[in-house]
């Protein structure tokens, strides 16, 4: 049976679209998935089921939570095996310990167009580099993400799509906790 990692955009944050993980849990059991395990209050799930579309599981599980909270959350669903290769691709590697503060993966819900892609590789800001890859996105900043001017909103407003952002250390521990 797959497993998975959803990770949930924009929830718990600034009191905003609150959502206790122990119910996203129970949610996402109700869903008939298996082994569930959320970690920390961003939203991160990892868990086991038998369907294998993507995009009908990030389909399932926002209209799961609309439904149970009443607001719309974006989902992005990643196999194991896509997140670990992600991680093992990052081109800012070989990271040294204040790197690993610094480093970011954003996941983007679908693929942007290509000309807004190329739009936005022409962006540079001083303390922070970045590279698109298909529907997810290598970041560092520099100067670390307190101080960034490239957010997960800009993405978005700039890409026109969904994204949600995870660091390094997030990234790892969702790898570790799926088996990777």
């Amino acid at each position: 049976m797959p497993k998975y990692i959803a990770l949930l955009r924009g929830i718990n944050v600034g009191g905003h679209k609150k959502i206790k993980m122990t119910e996203l849990k129970i949610l996402f059991q109700k869903l008939s998935f298996s082994e569930v395990v959320s970690y920390i209050q961003s939203g991160n799930v990892i868990f086991m089921c038998n369907e294998t579309n993507i995009l009908k599981l990030e389909h399932q599980i926002e209209q799961s939570i609309e439904k149970a909270f009443g607001f719309q959350v974006p989902v992005m669903v990643l196999t194991n095996s896509k997140l670990q290769k992600i991680v093992s691709e990052n081109p800012f590697k070989p990271f040294d310990e204040d790197d690993i503060n610094k480093i970011y993966y954003v996941f983007l819900k679908d693929l942007p167009q290509k000309a807004a892609v190329e739009l936005f590789n022409k962006t540079k800001y001083k303390n922070e580099r970045f590279f698109i890859q298909r529907d997810y996105i290598y970041l560092k900043c520099l100067a670390g993400m307190g101080k960034a001017k490239l957010t997960t909103n800009i993405f978005e407003k700039r890409l026109g799509v969904n994204a949600t952002a995870r660091n390094h250390k997030t990234t790892l521990k969702l790898l570790e906790l799926a088996g990777s």
